[in-house]
């Protein structure tokens, strides 16, 4: 019985104290971030403070805070200089003070550095036809994080009418696989879109399937759920052909695979290491019950006769 007891103890006994709420605030606080901040952040994890055992162990979750000193010593193993990391960012849509840790900042470079030609080309492409790179960054931002399969598919479909022969008119089940890409993607994206023709005149609202045989520039506004306006494509009369679109239909494909290759690619370089011990803790508990009652049975069989 003095076995069961141990491992009772063992058991009921947290083996790292939880962190307690004033330390949290603290931490928070002076990594800049709020508790909204923290939560959102963990959630990519599909974790919460309560998964940690301790300060420790979520501060070596989260990583290290970026210092002057530590920035520095990045930029110079990156062999960048400040405004160099700071314009590769800018490329992506973002900043650098949108990052609180070092090891997030390295990867963010890493990827970047790695991808830079292919994301211009894509934002040259998607420039033809009016896009901004502030409109770019808020579609990269409403790229849902579990839309890789479908973009993935998306983009699959896509190449199909890419790689076609570009001499000859899309054909009626080329031009339904287009509008359905579209319907797809902006249902995936959440959003509405408006098309009109634009002539001397003003502005004339025309289906999607009218653009290919609009006479005049085409201007495609989306909106979000609410009617805000993100973005807009404007397709000049001289290019009026079925390849802008699908040029278009292929670069946001990538884009969007792109915003959560990074997104993923952050996730698995800062899997959770050491976060929680108590999954462990639990198997180890486990293991002492199983040994214990192995104990006490055969100490009971071992009692002497009376």
């Amino acid at each position: 019985m003095r076995v069961l007891w141990l491992f009772v103890f063992l058991v009921a006994t947290p083996v790292q104290a939880a962190i307690s709420e004033e330390e949290l605030r603290q931490y928070v606080q002076n990594i800049g971030w709020t508790m909204d901040d923290l939560t959102r952040y963990l959630a990519k994890w599909n974790m919460t403070v309560d998964d940690f055992s301790s300060l420790e162990a979520l501060k070596e979750q989260l990583g290290t805070p970026i210092t002057p000193d530590r920035l520095d010593s990045l930029l110079q193993r990156y062999e960048m200089t400040q405004e160099e990391a700071e314009a590769l960012l800018g490329q992506f849509g973002e900043q650098l003070q949108q990052y609180t840790f070092i090891e997030d900042l390295s990867y963010a470079l890493s990827f970047y550095r790695d991808r830079y030609d292919a994301m211009q080309a894509m934002t040259d492409i998607l420039a033809t036809i009016g896009l901004t790179e502030n409109e770019i960054r808020g579609l990269i931002e409403r790229t849902p994080p579990t839309a890789k399969q479908t973009l993935e598919r998306l983009d699959e479909q896509i190449q199909t009418l890419v790689l076609r022969d570009l001499s000859k008119p899309l054909t009626k089940k080329e031009r339904e696989a287009m509008l359905a890409f579209w319907n797809e993607w902006l249902s995936l994206y959440r959003l509405q879109a408006k098309v009109f023709e634009v002539n001397e005149h003003g502005r004339k609202p025309i289906s999607f399937e009218q653009i290919e045989t609009a006479t005049a520039p085409v201007v495609m506004e989306w909106y979000d759920e609410r009617g805000n306006f993100v973005a807009d494509l404007y397709i000049p009369s001289e290019r009026m052909n079925s390849s802008v679109l699908i040029d278009a239909s292929e670069q946001l494909a990538h884009i969007g695979k792109m915003a959560l290759d990074l997104e993923s690619g952050l996730l698995v370089a800062r899997m959770p290491k050491t976060a929680s011990s108590y999954g462990m803790n639990i198997l180890i508990g486990v293991a002492l019950l199983f040994v214990s009652f192995v104990l006490w049975k055969k100490g009971k069989r071992c009692e002497p006769l009376r």
